[in-house]
């Protein structure tokens, strides 16, 4: 009986206290989701650990294990809210790695999201918060109106900056009617001869008037040679029922030295003067620079500057602010191919441009075709160039006049010394100058086009006329 006793005992032990704590023990390892998984942050930038996890029973620590990608040893702090923050510097590009673990109160982890310990990893991807960087080249071309092959770079430099397949501004350095640009050419370029082009500050020159094909690779050369990593913006904002305009420069260095260079403005006009042979006009021609001075920025720094301008002395809708940082570090180039003529060059490292009035009714482009400015003419017919580049005009003479305007010409004038001689209101625009010129022979032939809005140009061309009948 009681050996049936003890049985039943030990029977009721197995029953209710065995198989109970069996059980009721956790054997089960916590879940973990990790939500944010590889993704890309901007210096400075706050990344925030999403995680999920769960247990049978209750996680009890969760941990983010972070470093940046050229450490070797890993930092780490709870995530057992389900969030944790990584603070990127603002210093720094370099990318960062991190992992998570899991464990509850029976141990049964730690669980791992990718890995538990660091051996497969997320990774945030940094990368700077930069604008983006396109290098504009800037040209300048020195020219003038007596310049018989002039033009023909003139139209060509014109024709690839419409196109849009080139990145570049350029300015027309015309040095018979701008004192700067003549100054700018002799004291800075130590000019060899006209015409001259030079590609971002002399780091190419082209002498004289070559193909079209030469000014495309010599240009497509210098928007792929490497430059300081700068962002220049340039905004002009002209002030309302005013003609003060606020000329807005956005300088972001992004190298990691200091940069140092100078800036210039320039203003120029979209349509300018026209040149040698009348039968077309300089584009971007320099009026002056109006910002000239040294700068300096530390890696990653932003410079802004804010000028206003008064420019109620000219017409408002032909011009163009451009913007050009030249680097401070010089190099020896030469403005002749014999390498007599060298000058320091100081390459354009970023330009940018800004019209005062976008989608302006520009003034008609005008021009004298006939005589030409600095040669001698016969009866009309062009013979030889002068001395001194006069024009001289022996015998009756047919003026001719090219006009041209992006919406229509109404009419043009033809003026001899200040008094109307002819008004045109359909091509051809020629008059024959036969009164007779012997005892006053110097002349002054002035040409004004007006388009359909009421804006207008005005050429002149000074002569020494003898016109006998």
């Amino acid at each position: 009986m009681l050996v049936i006793f003890i049985l039943i005992l030990i029977l009721v032990y197995f029953v209710f206290f065995t198989n109970h704590d069996s059980e009721n023990k956790d054997v089960i390892p916590p879940i973990i989701d990790i939500e944010t998984e590889n993704t890309t942050a901007n210096p400075g930038e706050i990344i925030n650990i999403l995680v999920t996890f769960s247990d049978n029973v209750n996680v009890t620590k969760a941990e983010l294990y972070y470093k940046k990608a050229n450490s070797d040893k890993w930092s780490n702090k709870s995530i057992l809210k389900g969030e944790a923050y990584i603070d990127i510097p603002t210093d720094s590009v370099e990318d960062w790695y991190y992992y998570v673990t899991v464990d509850d109160a029976a141990g049964n982890g730690p669980i791992g999201d990718p890995s538990i310990d660091g051996s497969i990893f997320y990774t945030i991807r940094v990368k700077e918060d930069r604008k983006e960087l396109v290098h504009n080249v800037f040209i300048e071309e020195g020219t003038g109106t007596w310049c018989s092959n002039c033009p023909q770079v003139a139209n060509i430099l014109h024709e690839l900056y419409t196109s849009g397949d080139y990145n570049f501004y350029y300015v027309s350095l015309i040095n018979d009617t701008n004192s700067e640009a003549n100054s700018h050419l002799k004291e800075d370029y130590n000019i060899y001869g006209y015409p001259s082009v030079y590609i971002d500050g002399g780091y190419d020159v082209i002498l004289g008037a070559k193909e079209k094909s030469v000014f495309e690779e010599k240009i497509s050369k210098a928007q792929k040679r490497e430059v300081p990593a700068l962002y220049l913006n340039v905004t002009a904002e002209l002030k309302e029922n005013s003609k003060e305009v606020n000329i807005s420069v956005e300088i972001i260095n992004y190298e990691d030295y200091t940069y140092n260079g100078r800036l210039k403005l320039y203003l120029t006009e979209r349509n300018s003067v026209p040149y040698y042979g009348g039968k077309g006009i300089y584009h971007f021609g320099l009026i002056k620079i109006i910002y000239n001075e040294e700068i300096e920025l530390s890696s990653k720094e932003e410079k802004n500057i804010n000028e206003i301008y008064d420019f109620s002395k000219y017409n408002i809708d032909n011009l163009m602010v451009i913007g050009v940082i030249f680097n401070s570090e010089s190099v020896e180039k030469y403005s002749d191919s014999e390498k007599e003529k060298p000058f320091d060059a100081y390459y354009a490292d970023a330009s940018k441009g800004a019209l005062i009035v976008e989608d302006a009714n520009l003034k008609p482009e005008v021009g004298i075709t006939n005589p030409k400015n600095g040669r001698l003419h016969i009866f009309g017919k062009e013979i030889t160039a002068t001395r001194g580049f006069k024009t001289i005009l022996l015998g009756r003479t047919t003026i001719t006049i090219f006009a041209s305007d992006d919406s229509k010409i109404e009419k043009v004038e033809l003026y001899i010394d200040d008094v109307l001689v002819k008004e045109f209101t359909d091509e051809p625009y020629e008059y024959l100058w036969k009164t007779p010129s012997i005892f006053r022979p110097k002349h002054e032939i002035k040409a004004i086009a007006y388009d359909d809005e009421g804006k207008s140009s005005t050429t002149t061309m000074n002569v020494i006329a003898f016109i006998l009948l």
